[in-house]
């Protein structure tokens, strides 16, 4: 499916990104707790499509939800999503560093390679710090300085080895998400947005310790994660 994943804090889900597969994703995983924070990495349709849904699951069920992202993303969406306002109880809140629950989450402008710009999200908790940045490539040094020694970082790598060249390309392929790790002190990895090149009963096996490939359903507990 294409990639969204819901945070379970203290106080309810936190939803990153609305897939156009979130439908499913919300019958098929979820608990049923409608998420009343949403957080959007930028304005692809692999990432928002789902919003329609999304806004119609809260208007119907009377559960208000605030979507947060930066000024330009908020603007798009609103311009996308016209309908989707506090009438129909979605607030748009255009930020890029917010507290909920208990964590301080602050959004990080990457590079997207040939698509642009997107936002990695860094959740920052009293004990561990992680990163979801599902669209990324060519991010420069500076743009990484906020984002290393994660405790987690959740990367997108489409191929094993990608063959397009640099300049066609927008995300990372696994053998320099798996040079990222390395250089930046990342302790664990989780790889994500992958394409139909990564069989993962295939090449599971040839990732090294600490990183995985995500699939559909997947949880990961955090605090088990981090254990010594």
């Amino acid at each position: 499916m294409r990639p969204s994943i819901s945070v379970h804090t203290t106080e309810g889900p936190i939803q990153i990104d609305v897939s156009p597969d979130f439908r499913q994703q919300f019958l098929q995983f979820s608990s049923g707790e409608i998420p009343r924070n949403v957080l959007i990495t930028h304005l692809h349709n692999d990432h928002i499509a789902g919003l329609g849904d999304f806004g119609d699951l809260c208007f119907w069920h009377h559960a208000p939800a605030r979507i947060f992202s930066p000024e330009e993303m908020i603007t798009g969406l609103q311009q996308k999503f016209a309908h989707l306002t506090p009438k129909r109880g979605i607030e748009m809140v255009a930020t890029r560093e917010l507290q909920l629950a208990e964590w301080q989450i602050t959004f990080h402008q990457v590079q997207h390679g040939a698509n642009g710009y997107s936002y990695a999200i860094r959740f920052t908790g009293r004990e561990s710090t992680w990163t979801y940045m599902p669209d990324a490539f060519q991010v420069t040094d500076e743009q990484f300085k906020p984002l290393q020694h994660s405790d987690l970082l959740i990367l997108g790598a489409a191929y094993w080895k990608e063959q397009a060249e640099p300049h066609r390309r927008s995300i990372y392929d696994v053998e320099e998400a798996l040079a990222i790790k390395q250089r930046f002190g990342i302790r664990h990895m989780v790889l994500t947005h992958l394409s139909h090149d990564i069989d993962i009963p295939r090449y599971a096996e040839r990732l090294p310790d600490g990183v995985m490939f995500a699939f559909d359903g997947l949880v990961i507990q955090l605090e088990a994660l981090l254990k010594p």
